[in-house]
């Protein structure tokens, strides 16, 4: 019976901590990264889950200076969302790091 317990608290403790470090996440994208307007070279459907959901791999690129900057990810977007996702598009994205990018759709 204790184990149970056990399990089940660490369970429940370890999907707080999960969805709290995605929350903490996303706010630090948000205040500290930049906008950028960067254009879809690549895109891939990688799963879809029950929410109605896509995962999906991309490719990015926008210019920086006299360079080209790509970046490679991956994320979950809600699939209404997937027409403004279309290789060649541009999309406005919260850019901190490689690791850390936020799609920004408009209303």
């Amino acid at each position: 019976m204790k184990l149970a317990v056990i399990v089940s608290v660490i369970l429940v403790v370890g999907a707080i901590v999960g969805i709290g470090r995605l929350f903490v996440r996303d706010h630090k994208i948000e205040t500290h990264g930049r906008d950028i307007k960067a254009q879809v070279e690549d895109i891939r459907h990688v799963g879809t889950n029950d929410g109605g959901s896509f995962e999906i791999a991309y490719r990015l690129s926008w210019r920086e200076g006299d360079a080209r900057r790509t970046v490679d990810g991956r994320d979950t977007v809600l699939a209404s969302r997937m027409p403004q996702l279309q290789k060649g598009c541009e999309v406005d994205i919260k850019y901190l790091d490689d690791a850390h990018i936020l799609f920004v759709f408009n209303a």
